[in-house]
């Protein structure tokens, strides 16, 4: 992926951006910890999936 493109604008290397559509109710206690720890959501929301995905075994999908 070209560091040039949009979703890459303005963001440390690794990360990119991306939509998601989710429950509310998951949205609302996410914002809700993000606020009462004093942290940005989107860190809240790293450390929720590097938790769900730590030691797992995900295979790569294939190419077409």
């Amino acid at each position: 992926m070209a560091s040039n493109e949009t979703s890459q604008k303005g963001l440390k290397d690794g990360w990119t951006r991306a939509t998601f559509i989710l429950r509310k109710d998951y949205l609302e206690k996410l914002k809700s910890i993000s606020y009462w720890q004093r942290r940005k959501l989107k860190e809240v929301i790293d450390e929720a999936l590097g938790s769900y995905l730590e030691g797992r075994r995900i295979r790569k999908k294939m190419s077409k």
